[in-house]
């Protein structure tokens, strides 16, 4: 079953594009595989273990979980949507930090950033007419009522004010584990010059084409207007 996903995910071959594919071992618009950075006191064989959720994924946050098309939808229906809802913001900065959220890794914002909220709440909204949601549901632990009535409602529990923007960087690891500090480390000295000043000024769909595979960038949809796509 195909699924597709609305993310936010840098402009391919912009340095926080570039870093973030290093980090996960691959590029989801070229296909391409990577050489992750060396972290001393990490085995490369570890790192990559310890990112290969993540990397399925594709570097990204996420603003709509991925969902597939009803039927009667095509994929080329839902970049012109996603398009029309680009073109109703303007270009805002981020800025970056390196952080933990609950046991994993991730480039979270450095203060608070109600236009990121408001984007993720507007592509939830927006784009759910789309969405085919007639098979059941995966159980999810660990969610609060509030959490579990918007899984059910939308798919995801993390919208609206349980919204979280993150670029995971890691799966789950202890969090006070001698590893988890190393890898922090490392993350933080091979993010530090791409976390400042940055501009969101589009948002991108991504599509899984076959459960359980690599999720890859379909297209950059820029608040400009502009569509740029990268795959088929």
């Amino acid at each position: 079953m195909t699924r597709y996903a609305v993310y936010y995910a840098p402009k391919p071959g912009s340095p926080l594009w570039r870093a973030g594919c290093q980090w996960l071992g691959g590029d989801a618009a070229s296909g391409k595989a990577l050489t992750q950075p060396e972290i001393a006191g990490i085995d490369a064989g570890v790192l990559a273990t310890l990112t290969r959720g993540a990397a399925r994924y594709g570097w990204h946050a996420t603003l709509k979980a991925p969902f597939p098309l009803r039927s009667d939808v095509q994929a080329d229906t839902l970049l012109r949507h996603a398009a029309e809802l680009a073109v109703a913001f303007r270009p805002f900065a981020l800025n970056l930090q390196v952080d933990w959220l609950d046991s994993f890794l991730a480039l979270r914002p450095a203060e608070a950033a109600p236009e990121l909220d408001e984007l993720a709440a507007a592509c939830a909204v927006a784009l759910e007419p789309l969405a085919d949601r007639g098979a059941p549901l995966k159980p999810r632990a660990g969610l609060d009522p509030r959490q579990q009535a918007l899984y059910r409602r939308w798919g995801y529990p993390y919208v609206f004010e349980q919204f979280r923007f993150h670029m995971t960087l890691s799966d789950t690891l202890p969090k006070e584990s001698p590893q988890a500090k190393v890898l922090e480390q490392g993350a933080r000295r091979h993010f530090a010059g791409v976390l400042n000043a940055h501009t969101v000024d589009g948002i991108a769909v991504f599509v899984e084409r076959e459960q359980g595979g690599p999720f890859h960038y379909l297209a950059y949809c820029g608040f400009d207007g502009e569509v740029t796509r990268y795959g088929d």
